[in-house]
């Protein structure tokens, strides 16, 4: 239960922290003068799809949060201050009205089926494990910058990107770890 709950705490930083880094970049462009004409329906497809991974990682971490506390009302709320937190973000952006009334339900809706639709609940994994992988990736990019003597832009940026490759590293591990003691003990 001990590795179950700190992949559930692994998982939920890394979807907050990456959601927080892709809101950033849009609220950054905001303020370009010139908007790529856009279809609204082609608008909320790319959007949802840039959502959904980083909503089916936060809801892994619930499904993780449920499993440990054996509280339905555990995932279920965090569920409901996801699409809170997606709505209050998609508030302040330039997208369509379809797009911000849509898109915070489809990615909720997308991170809600491994966890109502049992047999798919290895997505769940899938997506701790590819988490892990975008870890690195953070890394040894923030690593070569940093040896190339570049900096990011803010320390609050740095905070957030060091945070979100240091959660999804951890969420990576953990499920590899969770995988590997599942194998090898009995369910």
């Amino acid at each position: 239960m001990t590795l179950r709950a700190l992949r559930g705490i692994a998982s939920v930083t890394a979807a907050g922290t990456g959601l927080l880094l892709v809101y950033g970049a849009v609220y950054a462009m905001e303020g370009m003068t010139t908007r790529i004409p856009m279809n609204p329906l082609h608008e909320l497809g790319i959007t949802t799809l840039w959502t959904l991974p980083l909503t089916i990682l936060f809801c892994s971490g619930l499904s993780d949060f449920g499993t440990v506390t054996k509280q339905a009302w555990v995932f279920w709320l965090g569920v409901i201050l996801a699409l809170a937190l997606l709505y209050y973000f998609e508030r302040n952006t330039s997208s369509s009205i379809l797009t911000k009334t849509a898109m915070p339900l489809l990615a909720t809706a997308g991170g809600l089926m491994p966890h109502i639709i049992r047999r798919i609940g290895f997505v769940f994994t899938v997506f701790s494990l590819a988490a892990g992988i975008a870890g690195l990736l953070v890394f040894y990019f923030a690593l070569t910058s940093y040896l190339s003597g570049s900096s990011f832009a803010t320390k609050s940026i740095e905070f957030v990107v060091l945070a979100f490759g240091t959660a999804s590293l951890i969420t990576g591990v953990l499920s590899v770890a969770f995988l590997s003691r599942r194998h090898i003990e009995p369910v």
